[in-house]
């Protein structure tokens, strides 16, 4: 099956839900559509670990009766999800990626965010495969449906490669460095990842509970941003003013940008061209803070954390070796070292949103190139510092590079922005996005 084949539009969040609101479509219909998308295309893209079909279609037949019955949750109301596993689904075993939990048991309750999900009527379709408990390593059998020869990105390499195929319309990743924004890049869809922490972490397998985020993969920025307006907490979203008219856009200039390939320099040139050419300002800002400290600070505080949060697995040959390795390091690495890195990032953070203060948002690339070949997940390094950052960041689709692999961007806010930048955002994308 060709690339032409694997990616597919799901669908638009917004006209499915003006679609079932109508009564064109109902939840059932739909689900049974993605069923036949994963029938077609799963044994190429290998995005899901678990199906739950059973317990979907009864959710599907409930979410259908309460539409006719002109009852609708929220702009999520029928809509098939997918769900990374390292979130707990209630009668599905959480094993994130790893051997060492194959006989786990099914988990008794759902993570909050799944709850949340629920409440908003989406139709939980099963759980995705992840990297090894959302490390770098101990890749996923997931394959990119753009070429399958190269990798979708990880950690969250089958949700993002599940919307990408077209066969959800929405999934739930995890970032702890780059595991949201960069899959989003390598398989050219959209993603929302929102401040640290601020959607709940209950029910996640931790990584680095500093860091440990979840976020939502959709096939446009239209797509995640619908999601976000449900899962954002009411204290995130109270007092939210909308998107100022004109835009003021900064992008950050960073000696780490010097890794960027030809295709990233031209895909940001043309990005700030257009951006200005409908009235929004645009301004190149000199970082206040070295990006490569910043990725430093953050790789010791990530093993410093994974060391305590699963001290069990460093001697245990089920696990990669590379996240043995990241554990044997953090293990060794006392407390002193870990809060200068707490101090360090903390007082970064504050030169940064400073520094950007007066902008209403920020663009960077999401990658140094498009998706490598083979099975590693990626470049995490020009996402890690606006994940240290701890803002909310929206991928961006925007173009294709070597090979006719996506290309994206990133659109960065301070931590708290999150509604504004959902905003911003809507507004950009429609300069910027490519055509949906």
């Amino acid at each position: 099956m060709t690339a032409e084949n694997l990616v597919a539009d799901p669908g638009s969040v917004d006209e499915i839900a003006g679609a079932i609101k109508g009564l064109r479509v109902d939840p059932v219909v739909l689900l049974e559509a993605s069923l036949r998308r994963i029938a077609a295309v799963e044994k190429e893209v290998h995005g899901w670990c678990l199906l739950d079909r059973d317990n979907a279609l009864a959710q599907a037949q409930v979410l259908r009766q309460e539409a006719q019955a002109g009852r609708l949750r929220s702009a999520l109301h029928g809509i098939p999800i997918a769900i990374k596993d390292v979130l707990d689904v209630a009668g599905l075993p959480t094993r994130a990626g790893s051997k060492t939990r194959a006989n786990i048991a099914p988990s008794t309750i759902d993570a909050h965010v799944v709850t949340q999900l629920r409440v908003a009527g989406a139709i939980i379709l099963g759980k995705a495969h992840t990297t090894e408990f959302a490390y770098f390593d101990g890749p996923p059998p997931t394959r990119n449906p753009h070429n399958t020869a190269h990798t979708p990105g990880g950690s969250s390499a089958g949700p993002a490669a599940l919307v990408a195929a077209g066969m959800v319309p929405l999934s739930l990743g995890t970032q702890t460095a780059g595991s949201v924004s960069r899959p989003a890049a390598y398989c050219g869809i959209a993603a929302f990842k929102p401040s640290t922490r601020a959607w709940s972490s209950f029910g996640l397998v931790p990584f680095a509970p500093s860091f440990d985020t979840v976020g939502v993969f959709g096939h446009r920025v239209s797509d995640v941003v619908a999601a976000a307006r449900v899962l954002t907490p009411p204290y995130l979203r109270q007092g939210a003013a909308a998107a100022p008219s004109p835009l003021s856009i900064g992008f950050i200039d960073d000696p780490i940008t010097e890794a960027a390939s030809v295709a990233v320099a031209d895909t940001l040139r043309v990005a700030a061209d257009a951006l200005a050419g409908s009235g929004v300002r645009v301004e190149r800002i000199q970082s206040p803070v070295p990006f490569a400290e910043v990725g430093g600070w953050h790789k010791t505080m990530i093993e410093y954390e994974v060391a305590r949060a699963h001290p069990g697995l460093e001697h245990n040959s089920d696990v990669s070796a590379g996240l043995r390795e990241a554990i044997t390091r953090g293990r060794l690495t006392d407390d002193p070292p870990y809060r200068n890195a707490c101090t360090a990032l903390d007082v970064a953070r504050d030169r940064f949103w400073a520094a950007a203060a007066h902008v209403d948002a920020l663009i960077f690339p999401a990658a140094p190139d498009v998706a490598p070949a083979g099975i590693k997940t990626g470049d995490p390094r020009f996402i890690v510092p606006f994940t240290a950052f701890g803002g909310p960041i929206v991928s961006i689709p925007v173009g294709f590079g070597v090979g006719g692999l996506p290309l994206g961007l990133m659109l960065a806010g301070a931590p708290g922005a999150d509604a504004a930048i959902a905003d911003v955002a809507e507004k950009v994308a429609k300069v910027i996005e490519l055509p949906r």
